[in-house]
C-alpha cells in the first residue's frame, strides 16, 4: 500500500475538521504526484506510517485507507406481504443473511449522522457501513407482546437488528430511520399509532438514529420554499413530541428530488422555529467517499439500494471482494485520519466512477 499519512484532527467542528481535511488530503496528492519532498523529514521515502502523537498502533496505520468508499444501504419495507411492494421488499431471510454478510467481512454499522458529521468511531481494520430505512413501515418496526412486555417483532428490521446484536456484541444497534409522521398507515411512525412514544424511544435508547423523511414524502423539488421549512420543521416538532429534546439532524431526501435552493436543506424557519441539518441523504448512487474528500457532499451522500431484486447491492458486495483496497478501512481512532499516500485522489475511480 505504501507510506501512509497520518492526520491528527484538532478541530471538532464538523466543517473545520473537513476543511482540514481537504487541504491534508491535497497535500498527500501533491506528495503522490513526484514532488522532490516527501510528508517525512528528510525526504526519504519510508514504509512506516507518520504519527503525530496520536493513538493509531504502526500496524493499524499500515493496513488503514480513511479515504476509501463506504456504503450506505438503503431498506424500505422488512418481510411482511411480499406482493404489496416487491420492488420495495427484502425478505427477513434476506435481511439476516445481509447482516451475517456484513459481519462476516469486516463491517461496521454506524447512524447516517455520524458519517455526514465525520464522526467515524469504528474498531481498527474495519469498514464503516450504515444502515437507513426509508418510510417508516410497519414492516419495519411492529410491536409484539411477550412475557406482559411490548417488544420488537422478531420477523420486522428493529427485531431481526436486536437479535442479530444480542448474538454478536461486537456488532451495535446502529441504524437511521428516516420517518414519516403524517403518512397514512401502515407508514406512519410504523404504525401502531398508540405504540409511537415507546417505538422512537426505543430506538433512541438503543442507539440509532431518526432522521426525516418529510411529514407524508413531500417531493421537495415541487414544493415552495416555505413549504419545504414547514415540512422540515413540523416533522422534526412532531419527533420531538414523542422524545423531547431529541435533535433531528439529517434527511432522506423524498424521490431523492432536491428543491431548487439546496441550502434549504441546510438550515431554514417555520413561523419562528428554526431548524439545522447536518447532511441529507440521495435515494440511489452507489457508494460514497468519506467525509474530507473533495467529492463528498453531506447533503448529496449517495446510497445503495438493498432490495435483492434490485441486484444493487450483490454488485458492491462482489465489487469489494475483488477492489478490497477501494474499501475505507479504519485505523480505530476517530481523532485521526490515516490515507494511504498512493491513493489517488485527483479524480473519481473505482465503484462510484459513475454516481457523481
Amino acid at each position: 500500500m505504501g507510506r501512509v499519512a497520518t492526520l491528527h484532527r484538532g478541530a471538532t467542528d464538523p466543517v473545520a475538521r473537513t476543511a482540514a481535511l481537504v487541504a491534508f488530503l491535497l497535500a498527500v496528492i501533491v506528495g503522490c504526484s513526484g514532488g522532490e519532498e516527501s510528508a517525512g523529514e528528510g525526504g526519504g521515502e519510508s514504509s512506516a506510517p507518520q504519527q503525530e502523537t496520536t493513538g493509531v498502533s504502526a500496524e493499524a496505520a499500515a493496513d488503514a485507507n480513511e479515504a476509501g468508499l463506504i456504503m450506505v444501504l438503503e431498506y424500505h419495507r422488512v418481510g411482511g406481504d411480499p406482493s404489496f411492494a416487491p420492488e420495495w421488499t427484502i425478505s427477513t431471510e434476506d435481511f439476516r443473511d445481509q447482516l451475517q454478510y456484513l459481519y462476516d467481512n469486516d463491517y461496521y454499522p454506524m447512524n447516517f449522522r455520524d458519517l455526514v458529521e465525520d464522526n467515524i468511531d469504528v474498531p481498527a481494520g474495519k469498514t464503516p457501513v450504515v444502515l437507513t430505512f426509508d418510510d417508516s413501515s410497519d414492516t419495519q418496526f411492529t410491536m409484539v407482546r411477550e412475557n406482559d412486555e411490548w417488544v420488537p417483532d422478531p420477523d420486522g428490521a428493529v427485531g431481526v437488528m436486536a437479535d442479530f446484536s444480542e448474538r454478536n456484541p461486537d456488532w451495535p444497534m446502529r441504524a437511521t430511520f428516516f420517518v414519516l409522521p403524517e403518512a397514512d398507515a401502515p407508514n406512519n411512525l410504523f404504525g401502531q399509532p398508540e405504540l409511537s412514544e415507546k417505538k422512537l424511544n426505543y430506538l433512541v435508547d438503543n442507539g440509532m438514529e431518526i432522521g426525516t423523511h418529510t411529514l407524508y414524502h413531500e417531493n421537495l423539488a415541487l414544493a415552495s420554499p416555505e413549504e419545504v421549512q414547514r415540512q422540515i420543521v413540523l416533522s422534526i416538532e412532531a419527533v420531538q413530541e414523542y422524545v423531547p429534546g431529541y435533535e433531528v439532524r439529517t434527511l432522506g431526501v423524498p424521490f431523492g428530488e432536491y428543491p431548487e435552493d439546496i441550502t434549504l436543506l441546510h438550515s431554514g424557519s417555520y413561523e419562528g422555529r428554526s431548524y439545522r441539518l447536518s447532511g441529507a441523504a440521495e435515494v440511489t448512487g452507489g457508494a460514497t467517499y468519506p467525509p474530507g474528500h473533495p467529492e463528498f457532499d453531506p447533503f448529496r451522500v449517495p446510497r445503495i439500494q438493498a432490495e435483492p431484486e434490485k441486484e444493487d447491492i450483490g454488485y458492491y458486495f462482489d465489487y469489494f471482494e475483488s477492489n478490497p483496497d477501494e474499501r475505507f478501512v479504519s485505523d480505530g481512532d476517530p481523532e485521526t485520519r490515516t490515507v494511504p499516500d498512493d491513493a489517488d485522489l485527483r479524480e473519481t475511480t473505482g465503484a462510484a466512477d459513475e454516481q457523481y
